[in-house]
């Protein structure tokens, strides 16, 4: 069996739209035939590669899971200011590189559990709340950490749909390292 993993720096057209059925209509209303169609493959195919939609599935979402791992590394070394800033800036990179994953992790989890690579990603996102969040924090930032990933994930999948007139990459990616930076870690906006 080929190991489309990682082929093509994960971009896999297989991969590709295996991410965008899951993200748009979750797991359980992806069908084999609409990704292989959209992959121009044929279901047969896809089934001789992975053996079936979970494994299609865990191949889609592991270079996600696989590239949180040192980005998690990393924020052992974050103290001031500058490193934090640093820190969400190789953050919101990682969420728009792997947005449709972020997208089905985040809006699908809870169906998926159970699923190794979704229990893999609940880990490292609970590993990251923890060293993300001040040491005996409350609840409430739990919930301003869960509502900064999860507004990053839509924004960066969904905000052109309901969006009068959708920012530039470049702006949005400014804009949610500031605005996480002020839910997260709790850092003032910069000044315009």
């Amino acid at each position: 069996m080929q190991d489309f993993t990682r082929s093509a720096g994960g971009s896999a057209p297989l991969l590709e739209a295996a991410l965008r059925q899951f993200a748009a209509v979750g797991f359980d209303g992806a069908s084999l035939q609409r990704i292989a169609d959209e992959a121009g493959m044929s279901k047969s195919s896809v089934l001789y590669h992975f053996g079936s939609k979970e494994s299609l599935l865990d191949a889609a979402l592991r270079p996600a899971v696989d590239d949180l791992r040192p980005l998690l590394a990393a924020l052992g070394g974050i103290a001031d200011e500058g490193s934090q800033r640093a820190f969400l800036e190789r953050f919101v990179d990682y969420l728009y590189e792997h947005r449709l994953a972020v997208a089905v992790l985040i809006n699908h989890g809870q169906a998926l559990a159970g699923h190794a690579v979704i229990d893999e990603a609940d880990a490292l996102v609970r590993d990251l709340s923890t060293r993300l969040t001040p040491a005996g924090s409350h609840d409430r930032d739990t919930v301003r950490f869960g509502v900064a990933l999860a507004g990053a994930a839509f924004v960066l999948v969904a905000a052109d749909r309901w969006s009068a007139a959708p920012l530039p990459p470049v702006e949005v990616r400014a804009v949610l390292v500031d605005v996480l930076g002020e839910l997260v870690l709790a850092q003032p906006a910069p000044s315009a």
